[in-house]
């Protein structure tokens, strides 16, 4: 092989790498562009998203809910939370839209698969703050009712409601990420249905005597009324009211 041919094969590659740099040019020139307007509309997603959220507690029309929901978002970082998985869903979406514009399939496939796993994580974040507040509302409105009610240990009921919201809520966020929860849903059905059967059995012994005695209330009440007088054994006297337990 002379020098010639050497030089002609040699010029022939370089004209060829020319030749693909200047198709490719354009294409990168379209990506880059793509990926810059993504990321404006992603910060401009982000920063309304987290504002949205900052003061989402105004549609609430109940002042003690929006209180604390307000406190909430205020304490914990919820809005900035849901404002950077928007910014990441849009990142990848538009960067999906960039690789598949260089006309590089295997990374698009890729990003693609993480475009559309990242809604899924935004929903089950989603969950996981509504099953927090709405855990924390019940946990008050529920220790609240039982202690106007007279209820002891109205504290420890409404931590139990607010733990059973809690887990229903981690329960359903996991299982929408794909994880398969089946085995963890029937431990807490069956651990639901032992505590529900404890509290019945409890109640039913505990409201034994209650309940005898609001039968015989309602028996004597066909019998006697008030202002009667009953005699029994030695003791005397005039009934001066009926009320469901006692005469």
């Amino acid at each position: 092989m002379d020098a010639n041919t050497l030089i002609a094969d040699f010029l022939n590659i370089l004209n060829q790498v020319k030749q693909a740099l200047f198709s490719f040019l354009p294409k990168l020139a379209g990506a880059a562009f793509i990926f810059v307007i993504g990321y404006v509309v992603a910060r401009l997603a982000k920063a309304l998203v987290t504002r949205f959220i900052k003061k989402l507690h105004f549609l609430i029309p109940n002042q003690k809910i929006r209180l604390r929901v307000k406190s909430f978002i205020e304490e914990k970082p919820v809005a900035k939370i849901i404002g950077n998985i928007f910014y990441w869903i849009l990142i990848f979406f538009f960067l999906t839209i960039a690789t598949e514009t260089l006309g590089f399939p295997v990374m698009t496939t890729w990003l693609s698969g993480i475009v559309g796993y990242l809604p899924r994580i935004l929903t089950a974040v989603l969950i996981g703050i509504l099953g927090v507040i709405g855990g924390v509302i019940l946990r008050d409105l529920v220790t609240t009712a039982a202690a106007s009610a007279g209820v002891l240990y109205s504290e420890v009921l409404g931590i139990l409601v607010q733990s059973v919201v809690l887990l229903v809520t981690i329960l359903i966020g996991v299982d929408q990420i794909g994880i398969d929860v089946t085995l963890i849903e029937n431990i807490f059905v069956i651990l639901i249905g032992a505590l529900l059967f404890g509290a019945a059995l409890a109640f039913g012994f505990g409201a034994r005597s209650s309940v005898h005695n609001i039968l015989a209330s309602y028996y004597l009440q066909k019998i006697y009324k008030i202002g009667d007088t009953i005699k029994i054994g030695e003791k005397e006297g005039r009934i001066i009211s009926i009320t469901p337990l006692a005469v």
